[in-house]
């Protein structure tokens, strides 16, 4: 019976190269994790497990020497997705309190035909009952595309995609942003005022 040679020095050499690069994409993975279950971070664990243990297997049978690696499964894989609930956040600076309520007024009118503007200034006296009024009256995208020119001066925004469990009824509306135990967050994309700034400078220098 023969017997089986061992591996080369090159394949030793080839598979701790192996190794060096799954370590790299592993970081480079988690450095970027957008949720506390991000498949792209799973997948890149399994690789740089089997690569490991690749490693592990052609030094001992080349040299009979060993790694310190222990190898074990993820600590907890991504469960099937089911259902996801999308979270927006923007957030905005009162810039000039007198456009917003004349923009929250003529909104006002727009939607009352006939009415005074006497009228719109005694229904609308505050600050809080305009921002009110603005979002009654307009889409928060077509909102957000203008608040610069209603008074509103934006300060960023988060958008979340959260994995959750499905269900068929209303009474999640009762705690709408409640995080569940099953939530995690699986994508995650933050715009701070800067970011849009440097994009725009970017789009001017092209």
């Amino acid at each position: 019976m023969s017997q089986v040679s061992p591996p080369t020095p090159d394949r030793v050499r080839a598979a701790a190269e192996a190794l060096k690069n799954a370590i790299d994409r592993h970081l480079a993975a988690v450095e970027q994790r957008k949720g506390e279950s991000d498949p792209v971070v799973f997948q890149a664990f399994e690789e740089l497990q089997a690569a490991a243990e690749a490693y592990d297997d052609l030094l001992y049978d080349a040299y009979e020497e060993v790694t310190p690696f222990e190898f074990g499964g993820y600590a907890e894989e991504p469960e099937e997705l089911e259902a996801v609930s999308i979270r927006i956040r923007r957030d905005y600076l009162i810039e000039d309190s007198d456009a917003v309520l004349a923009a929250a007024r003529e909104a006002f009118l727009a939607e009352r035909p006939g009415v005074s503007a006497e009228t719109a200034a005694e229904a609308i006296k505050t600050v809080e009952s305009a921002v009110a009024t603005l979002f009654d009256a307009y889409e928060p995208d077509a909102l957000d595309e203008h608040a610069e020119k209603v008074g509103l001066a934006p300060v960023g925004s988060t958008l979340w995609v959260v994995a959750t469990e499905p269900h068929e009824d209303d009474e999640w509306l009762d705690e709408p942003f409640r995080s569940g135990e099953s939530e995690r967050v699986i994508y995650r994309l933050d715009v701070t005022v800067r970011d849009e700034a440097e994009g725009d400078d970017d789009n001017k220098d092209d």
